[in-house]
């Protein structure tokens, strides 16, 4: 452990460049509007895509309650995942807006030096003068114990992927571009409920047995899907390497998974639909377990680098305490944590139903043998009888 007032092992040893090199503040910075343009269109747009999604979903369900052939989700199950949906949405952004507090904290802090009024708050020049993306990514990632954390929420994002391509397609939900974008810009978390609620709301597509469709739709998948995998998984490696933290390749390696993720569901919005029908379904799945198995096993492999890289600078312990260093670590961490928690849900669900139709399928053939038809021999006075 480190002397009570040193800098951690794993933990930036020097004043932020952009810090340094500060220009006395341009008149009227504060009325530029650009920067609250482009922080306020940030903030609509995760509105409006929550609110486009939430609609979907209650349209779903009313279509749902009206159906006389579809089977209905279990209500506690839809409860779960609108409970899950809601907390996961509360805890990640009261951690966001800690971390805007933060932000603004330090940046007057370091802008004090020009005496800038204390009385008002610089809320354009502050925008103006700090990317909040990079800023809050690079104290997520630059420090073990914090990227032991965040590093996960990269293996969620391409588990609910696969979801969209494999689930979603089937369930007829088109508009699976919209939770991964929200994914991106809100969190994983809350996405993934919302889109766990999208498939216990949308009947299962009739299959189909085309050959041809499995052809053209497994050469959409290994160019699209592998790719992403590939784009997600291996920046998540790098960046737990310190040689590329506070360095000109740290924002494209971040940005990659972000640009990768989207490439499956944007790709069937631009591309025919034939090249991405998932109707043949035992094939599609062959295709889609390896795609499992490649996800899972990449993100093993950052996990436990990741891990043993934290142990050997501060422990167990010090993992824990990254958790609540900074605001823009608990947010992601937190996102993370409810990632666990949600497909740790899914599972017990799933398992759940699964254990309701062996019971159902096992008392109707008891019921079809206890009703079986027999007949008896005639004795002359009423002929043949049929008996239950």
């Amino acid at each position: 452990m480190p002397p009570p007032g040193a800098i951690r092992a794993g933990y930036p040893d020097h004043i932020p460049q952009s810090f340094m090199n500060r220009r006395p503040a341009p008149a009227s910075a504060d009325t530029n509007t650009r920067p609250y343009a482009i922080f306020f269109s940030y903030m609509a747009i995760c509105l409006a895509l929550t609110v486009y999604i939430v609609v979907k979903l209650f349209k779903s369900y009313t279509g749902l309650s009206k159906s006389v052939t579809t089977r209905r989700p279990p209500r506690n199950h839809v409860r779960l995942f609108a409970f899950l949906a809601s907390g996961s949405l509360l805890t990640t952004w009261y951690y966001m807006i800690q971390f805007f507090r933060t932000s603004y904290r330090v940046w007057a802090m370091w802008r004090s030096y020009y005496q800038l009024s204390e009385d008002h708050m610089h809320w354009g020049l502050w925008l103006k003068e700090t990317s909040l993306f990079k800023e809050a990514w690079e104290v997520a990632i630059t420090a073990n114990a914090r990227y032991f954390w965040t590093h996960q929420i990269f293996f969620f994002a391409c588990i609910l992927g696969l979801g969209l391509e494999q689930k979603g397609i089937r369930r007829n939900i088109r508009h699976t571009w919209a939770f991964m974008l929200l994914g991106q810009i809100v969190a994983i978390s809350f996405a993934t409920n919302l889109f766990l609620l999208a498939i216990l709301l949308s009947p299962t597509l009739s299959p189909t047995s085309s050959p041809s469709t499995y052809r053209q739709r497994k050469i959409g998948l290994w160019l699209v899907n592998v790719a992403a995998i590939v784009a997600t998984e291996i920046p998540a490696y790098l960046l737990a390497d310190q040689r590329y933290w506070h360095r000109p390749e740290f924002l494209p390696l971040l940005l990659t998974p972000h640009v990768a993720l989207l490439a499956p569901p944007v790709a069937r919005i631009v591309l025919s639909p034939e090249l991405f029908s998932d109707l043949h379904i035992k094939s599609a799945d062959a295709v889609y377990t390896f795609l499992w198995y490649m996800t899972v096993l990449g993100g093993s492999i950052v996990w436990i680098k990741t891990f043993s890289l934290s142990v050997a600078y501060g422990g167990l312990r010090g993992i824990r305490e990254a958790l609540f260093d900074h605001p823009a670590v608990s947010s992601v961490g937190f996102d993370v944590i409810f990632c666990w928690i949600t497909w740790l849900a899914w599972w017990w669900t799933q398992r759940e139903i699964a254990n309701e139709d062996v019971t159902v399928e096992t008392a109707n053939k008891t019921e079809d043998v206890g009703s079986g038809t027999m007949f008896s021999p005639s004795d002359g006075k009423n002929g043949g009888v049929r008996r239950r």
